[in-house]
């Protein structure tokens, strides 16, 4: 049986439409070929378990990063999670060869719609991911690609039911995108 790992680094899924659908979503359809750790919740105050999270990435066969993006990046638990847990002699260097060939995909959601991202300005979302991408080439996974979900933004008291609909169904669409793509790779 192969294992997927979604490392979730959202800020505050209390507060999430999207990312907490696409979660509960992956969680649902997966049962328990599916394993999510809650950057948030596991590290409110960012002291990983470095063990923890090696031991989690060792026994998975895919791994799915799911985050929002922020201001053109990803979340600030995400990098350190990425500094503190992909460490020489583990993600690369001497010895470092746990996550070789094991596969690795992006979901990203946006506030903005796909038009912001169109390289003017801002970056296309291939770019803004570049960073995440060349890392996980480097400590030997394979590649498969980032997904994004474009205008995800949600403020409650700001914007109404209608559009909270319609986020909830782009949200579950996205869901299935990814699910059809995690069962190609088990």
């Amino acid at each position: 049986m192969s294992n997927i790992l979604v490392i979730s680094a959202h800020q505050d899924l209390n507060t999430s439409v999207s990312n907490k659908l696409i979660l509960n979503e992956l969680q649902n359809h997966f049962g328990d070929k599916i394993s999510v750790r809650r950057l948030s919740d596991l590290y409110p105050d960012y002291q990983i378990d470095v063990k923890a999270e090696q031991d989690a990435l060792i026994g998975a066969d895919v791994v799915l990063l799911q985050y929002p993006t922020f201001w053109f990046n990803t979340p600030a638990i995400l990098k350190k999670w990425l500094d503190d847990v992909w460490l020489y002699g583990f993600a690369y260097g001497e010895g470092g060869d746990k996550l070789h060939g094991k596969k690795f995909l992006v979901s990203t959601t946006t506030g903005s719609g796909e038009n912001t991202y169109n390289g003017q300005i801002v970056a296309t979302i291939d770019d803004l991911v570049k960073p995440v991408k060349h890392s996980a080439l480097y400590a030997g996974f394979d590649w498969q690609g980032v997904y994004p979900l474009y205008g995800a933004l949600y403020i409650q008291g700001v914007h109404n039911d209608e559009h909270l609909a319609q986020l909830q169904n782009n949200a579950k669409n996205h869901s299935n995108t990814l699910i059809e793509k995690l069962e190609a790779l088990l």
